[in-house]
């Protein structure tokens, strides 16, 4: 099911399913979230927990028992209910069951949330651990964007911009997609970063140590621009996917990284994002602010 909320500026829809931003919408009425085509990208805006990214061997273990693990973990795939919704606020919870032991076998509370403020959307996450063990977990946030913004525009006339000089070190993959160690820095103090089709030779980047606020994604000519409050992540992918010109385009903060190739395969010895003791509770917001 899908719920609509809205301010002056925005409008957003949120589906019950995987809690998922599905629409965002300006006060011109124009849709700027990609509008997954399964032929291409069939989401919009997931977000990734247990973990983000790919697991070794497709699989963790724990206390011995085996564990499925596809890319990007499985609450983007399963129903949340809606715990509460007024004019520019939405709440879903999702609380650990059966069906999610047979994926992923703790006992926990998932709660996301959305408020539009003014040109933003907030999107928060809490993590309770109700389980009497520690809990250890990854999460990343995946919004997907329409570029470009309108059809009067190509890719080249976009960029992404930092919002103070960086030099990004980018963590880099084997041909299995786990990280294999190795990092390069992508260029020396730059602001910016231009855009073109077939962007990505090898899937995407992972950025590491940045100490930008803000990530961007910017029209050269008017300025429009979707900005990405990335300070309180320390790793920033950016990726999409590579068709003959570009639909979209995702800037995403993560909290934690996929497998090294060298990983263990026993979830309590993996490198997580955090870890929680018994009845203790996490909280993390992702902010897009959006001038278009």
């Amino acid at each position: 099911m899908q719920y609509t909320i809205k301010n002056t500026h925005l409008s957003l829809t949120v589906d019950t399913h995987g809690a998922q931003m599905v629409s965002v919408k300006n006060e011109n009425g124009e849709e700027l979230l990609w509008q997954a085509d399964k032929n291409i990208w069939g989401y919009s805006a997931p977000v990734l927990f247990p973990y983000a990214g790919r697991m070794k061997e497709g699989k963790f273990i724990v206390e011995g028992v085996e564990y499925p693990a596809p890319s990007h973990g499985f609450i983007r795939t399963v129903e949340h209910t809606l715990v509460l919704k007024e004019d520019n606020l939405i709440i879903f919870e999702y609380k650990a069951n059966p069906e999610s032991k047979k994926r992923f076998p703790y006992n926990f509370i998932f709660r996301t949330s959305f408020i539009l403020s003014g040109h933003s959307v907030h999107h928060k996450i809490e993590i309770t651990n109700i389980d009497s063990c520690d809990l250890g977990f990854g999460l990343g946030f995946h919004p997907g964007f329409k570029l470009p913004f309108d059809d009067k525009h190509k890719t080249e006339d976009y960029y992404i911009e930092f919002d103070t000089p960086q030099s990004p070190k980018v963590l880099t993959f084997s041909d299995r997609f786990l990280l294999d160690g190795n990092s390069y820095i992508y260029d020396n103090n730059i602001s910016q970063i231009p855009l073109k089709d077939h962007f990505f030779e090898n899937d995407s980047l992972i950025f590491s140590e940045l100490t930008a606020k803000t990530v961007s994604i910017v029209e050269r000519d008017t300025q429009k621009r979707i900005d990405f409050d990335v300070q309180d992540f320390p790793y920033v992918v950016l990726w999409t996917a590579d068709t003959a010109t570009t639909k979209f385009f995702c800037v995403e903060p993560w909290l934690s990284l996929p497998d090294k190739e060298s990983s263990s395969l026993y979830w309590d010895k993996k490198e997580h994002g955090k870890i929680l003791k018994p009845g203790e509770s996490f909280q993390i917001l992702s902010r897009v602010r959006i001038t278009r």
